[in-house]
């Protein structure tokens, strides 16, 4: 056999090995992130809800407002939790692949 040919083989052997132990880092790692986005698709799916059920969406209006001190607290909180959507958004385009690439 040709030596050339040898190495060659034996460093594909390697390679493989190493895209082996990558692909087992990588799926610990997707491990640690699913929790995460599995609490961010629950709070889209409740934006979701409310955003629909506009009658439930006043109710909780209303009470989250009935006091004045509190209502701009709650705004606060509401722009922020907006500011971090968009944040998260422009994760989620960056990092994740869009849903209209196919795969080969």
């Amino acid at each position: 056999m040709n030596r050339r040919l040898l190495e060659i083989r034996l460093r594909r052997a390697e390679l493989q090995g190493l895209i082996a132990e990558q692909r087992g880092q990588l799926a610990e790692v997707s491990l640690r992130w699913q929790g995460i986005f599995r609490l961010a698709d629950r709070g889209m799916s409740v934006y979701r809800f409310l955003r629909q059920q506009r009658l439930v969406f006043g109710i909780l209006s209303a009470a989250l407002f009935k006091r004045r001190r509190e209502a701009w607290r709650v705004a606060r909180v509401s722009f922020g939790l907006w500011e971090g959507l968009a944040v998260f958004r422009g994760l989620a385009n960056r990092w994740l692949p869009s849903a209209d690439t196919t795969q080969r």
